[in-house]
């Protein structure tokens, strides 16, 4: 292994952005599922025509399911992916956590994940303009559970 792909080099991680966006965008996790949901929210983003429904059913405290509808560009379906493939069976709570990592993440450059799948997603970071797309389904996941 060339010393550029080697675990924890930019090229490492630029790889591993890339193959994650690719995967989750071409096989999303929860798109289109019928999950039965007890909150969802949309959000449009209209720089890049993204639109996103999260679905969510919550069991108490607990994320039972996630799951996602629309049409939106590769970093948004994969971000809308990771979410939902990673916070079923979750409290709530990390929602709002990983939510608010992710943002100051991808805007500051903190790098202490609250789960450690999230991490491709900070090659978004290099592409200020996509930096929208990564965040839309995390902010329509938290519309949907903050409002009743």
């Amino acid at each position: 292994m060339s010393q550029a792909n080697q675990p924890g080099t930019v090229d490492h991680l630029t790889e591993l952005y890339r193959r994650t966006i690719v995967e989750n965008a071409v096989k999303p996790v929860g798109y289109r599922e019928n999950i039965k949901p007890t909150h969802r929210a949309e959000l449009f983003n209209p720089l890049c025509g993204d639109r996103i429904e999260m679905h969510l059913r919550l069991t108490g405290d607990t994320i039972g399911a996630a799951a996602f509808h629309g049409e939106a560009c590769a970093i948004c379906m994969a971000s809308a992916s990771l979410l939902c493939a990673n916070l079923s069976g979750r409290p709530v709570a990390e929602l709002t956590e990983a939510h608010a990592w992710l943002d100051d993440a991808l805007h500051h450059g903190k790098q202490e994940p609250v789960i450690e799948a999230l991490m491709p997603l900070l090659g978004v970071s290099a592409y200020p303009s996509r930096i929208k797309c990564a965040l839309l389904p995390w902010e329509a996941a938290s519309g949907a559970v903050s409002d009743p």
